[in-house]
């Protein structure tokens, strides 16, 4: 059960909340010493020191301690919840700061997640005691606190609570506070302040993307990280985060909550590592408040590309190099020195005219490169998917990388061909002229892109991992590597004479260029099973089968030799395949809310309990090399209906892995004639009994009609005793 807190119903909940504590309230005038007890939280005011002085600065705090499974929240709730609060009633010349929180937990009641605290927490707040504070008396502290409890349900909650303390010259008893410890305990586990680091954010279609920078990052390890913003109503805390740390600088993809309104004022937040932070004294939550400029903090970073790192001026000379071998590519180079020939005999012998050609020719390549770097920034800025470096942590980017890459190698591998020639292309534009040269240029791109797969591929994915100004760098010195044999060759036409003379060499270029791309394909894999696990791997490599299938198609039957029609048709259902290729690949993922099923590990002690517990038993003797195993889990719990029945019986699920050797599955199988996976067995639930093996290719069908039979006979026997 949970609370759908839409806007509406949470003002709702606030009025409801305000109407209990008005009442509670009038009910209740005086306030209490010691602890309080409302039934799920026990509320008390507490105090680090047990007497103080003229002048004292001390610590106060409200110690709630919550019944189990109980919760209460944090300043930013998350998807549901009402922060605590306190307002005190001070003695003359008393002084208390705002509380102070701890960092949060994540806490779960699907579909959505609360920030918030179970168990037994201490909100802290620094008081201070006047200098004119007589000595010999007790002064009495005030506090109304009030907060929301959430299990299954809410409960708003509140309490008059007071804590007295004597005043001495030393401030100082012979007892100590009962729960200064824990008090202390709490102020050493409170978020720091990250000294230096400054917070900024760009807002991504549904993703608010949070940049971290500060020193304190540097060489720092994140485990199990999680940025929790002090806003409400920005994150959809029910999802995940992504991160990528480059040197001092931390970029989060934080996905927006669905009532997301930016705010003026910005962001704040904690960064939680698990590990702790060693510029922070080990602490292992800092805050990050200060605002700062994300253009100055993008630019003085690295770039990285999913576990790749290199530098930002790397990259910019691996795109220079790629574009100078885009010229080796057959359908360019070819080319190559006949367009220089053509630039001298349209200047005759003028050298000056020769290289004015060979410039202008070098600006249509680049135009012809930013007009391709603009579509991409523009599609960057469209969505959350195509920004900064997040996009290689969306298994559905990579799979389409990987598809480009696989059918980029094929292609190279002469599987089918991209793209056309070079030359036929420079017959349909009037070469004459500086107009001439520079639509050369455009042409030139636009015949190398196909011809070039590989490198342009790289280019597109490495651009769509940096800024608009950093991706826009790196394809102009792509654009300038392909045109400078050009720009070279123009300013010394003697050195054509100097060039290899085109032949099967290029060709046998190509197909060695394949082989990089393949070996890519092979580290988006290993992303994919990062993503997806082993069980999803299966329906890549099968998706990847696919494709190659496709480009075979359109290989074999779209050459210039076939007819119209058949290259039509072949065109179609090569394309067609990829795409169920793709199909295959793309991850299903888990509905959003939706539990996994509650499997238990196979003892046989737990079968003999659980099926002498009167419910249902399913045990699956399984692996994860087993391909039949696999069809039939996605066949079978791939289907509501029989995860309805399942949680409507109270079937009880056991799994039994044979991945690895286990003696005790070995002799189970055995026990019933088998000696392989898989095995299927469902009790009845009935103490004693010998459950029923279940068909090895095991439909919805025909499970759910074994669980409709012990239905039956449960039915039956109710009937007979009555």
């Amino acid at each position: 059960m949970y609370c759908d807190m839409t806007p509406f119903n949470r003002v709702k909940l606030l009025l409801l909340a305000a109407l209990f504590w008005s009442a509670s309230a009038i009910a209740q005038g005086d306030f209490s010493l010691g602890p309080v007890d409302t039934g799920e939280v026990e509320a008390e005011l507490v105090a680090d020191v047990a007497a103080i002085r003229p002048g004292q600065e001390f610590e106060l705090a409200l110690r709630l301690k919550m019944d189990p499974h109980w919760h209460v929240y944090w300043i930013n709730p998350g998807d549901t919840g009402l922060v605590p609060e306190v307002q005190w009633e001070l003695p003359e010349g008393f002084a208390v700061s705002e509380l102070e929180f701890p960092p949060p937990h994540r806490i779960p009641t699907p579909p959505l997640v609360s920030y918030g605290y179970e168990g037994e927490i201490f909100l802290l707040a620094k008081a201070k005691a006047p200098e004119s504070l007589a000595t010999g008396q007790s002064v009495r502290i005030n506090a109304s606190a009030s907060w929301l409890v959430c299990e299954e349900s809410c409960i708003p909650g509140d309490a008059k609570i007071s804590l007295e303390l004597p005043v001495t010259e030393t401030g100082e008893t012979l007892a100590a506070a009962k729960y200064a410890s824990e008090m202390a305990e709490t102020r050493t586990g409170l978020p720091v302040e990250a000294e230096g680091g400054k917070i900024a954010y760009e807002s991504l279609g549904d993703t608010l993307v949070v940049t971290l920078e500060w020193d304190g990052l540097a060489g720092v390890e994140l485990s199990d990280p999680y940025f929790y913003i002090e806003q409400e109503s920005v994150s959809d805390s029910a999802k995940e985060q992504s991160f990528d740390l480059s040197g001092n600088l931390l970029r989060i993809a934080i996905p927006k909550s669905d009532y997301f309104e930016e705010t003026e004022g910005g962001y704040s937040g904690l960064l939680v590592s698990a590990n702790g932070f060693a510029a922070a004294d080990g602490a292992k939550a800092v805050r990050f408040s200060v605002a700062g400029d994300l253009a100055s903090m993008g630019s003085a970073t690295t770039a990285a590309v999913g576990a790749f790192e290199i530098g930002f001026f790397e990259a910019l000379l691996y795109a220079f190099l790629g574009g100078m071998i885009l010229n080796l590519m057959p359908c360019v180079f070819p080319v190559l020195s006949i367009k220089v020939l053509g630039f001298v005999q349209q200047s005759g012998e003028d050298k000056g005219k020769i290289l004015k050609h060979g410039i202008v020719f070098t600006f249509g390549v680049l135009a012809s490169f930013w007009v391709l770097a603009g579509t991409l920034i523009a599609l960057r800025s469209a969505g959350e998917s195509l920004g900064w470096g997040f996009q290689l942590q969306q298994p559905e980017f990579v799979v389409v990388m990987l598809v480009v890459m696989f059918l980029f190698g094929l292609s190279m591998a002469g599987v089918f061909e991209m793209g056309t020639s070079a030359i036929s292309l420079q017959g349909k534009v009037k070469s004459e002229g500086l107009s001439g040269s520079f639509f050369s240029g455009v042409i030139a791109t636009a015949v190398a892109t196909p011809c070039t797969g590989p490198f342009m591929g790289q280019a597109l994915g490495y651009a769509l991992t940096l800024s608009a100004f950093q991706s826009l760098t790196v394809f102009t010195f792509l654009a300038l590597g392909m045109a400078t044999p050009y720009l070279v060759l123009s300013a010394n036409p003697a050195l054509i004479n100097k060039l290899p003379r085109p032949g099967a060499w290029m060709e046998t270029f190509k197909q060695v260029m394949a082989f990089p791309m393949f070996a890519t394909c092979i580290w988006l894999i290993w992303l994919l099973g990062a993503h997806m696990g082993n069980d999803g791997l299966i329906f890549v490599l099968g998706g990847l089968l696919v494709v190659a299938i496709g480009a075979w198609i359109y290989g074999r039957w779209t050459t210039p030799i076939r007819k119209a029609m058949t290259r039509r048709v072949a065109t179609a259902l090569g394309a067609l395949t990829v795409l169920g290729g793709i199909w295959m690949m793309m991850p299903s993922g888990q509905a959003e809310g939706e539990e996994e099923l509650p499997w238990q590990a196979y003892t046989p002690e737990l079968v003999d309990q659980l099926s002498s517990a009167g419910k249902p038993v399913f045990v699956d003797f399984t692996a994860d090399w087993c391909l039949t195993c696999k069809a039939n889990e996605v066949r079978l719990f791939g289907s509501d209906e029989v995860k309805e029945r399942i949680q409507d019986m109270g079937v009880e699920l056991v799994q039994a892995d044979w991945t690895k050797k286990d003696a005790v599955i070995t002799k189970a199988l055995a026990k019933y004639g088998r000696s392989s996976v898989p095995l299927y067995l469902l009790y009845d639930g009935k103490p004693g009994s010998e459950p029923k093996v279940l068909p090895q290719v095991l439909s919805p069908d025909t499970f759910l009609q074994s669980l409709d039979e012990i239905a039956a006979a449960a039915d039956d026997s109710v009937a007979m005793n009555r």
